[in-house]
């Protein structure tokens, strides 16, 4: 599987095992593009990538539930 590469922009704005306001938007203008570089991936290996830039374990709930909706 290939990872995805975030922005420094992005990943200063999720830090401390806490969302920043507005990372709704933020995860709506990636997963398209997500979507597109990875047709074929399943909801269980995006959350499994997206894990990867979190380390908080309420912020990989959140950020999975809400990825739902593109699968």
């Amino acid at each position: 599987m290939k990872k995805i590469v975030l922005s420094d922009e992005i990943m200063n704005q999720i830090s401390g095992g806490e969302l920043p306001e507005g990372w709704e938007q933020i995860a709506d203008s990636m997963a398209p593009s997500m979507k597109a570089q990875y047709p074929d991936m399943t909801y269980e290996e995006a959350c499994a990538m997206l894990s990867q830039f979190f380390s908080d374990p309420a912020d990989i709930a959140a950020v999975s539930e809400y990825m739902k909706k593109y699968f």
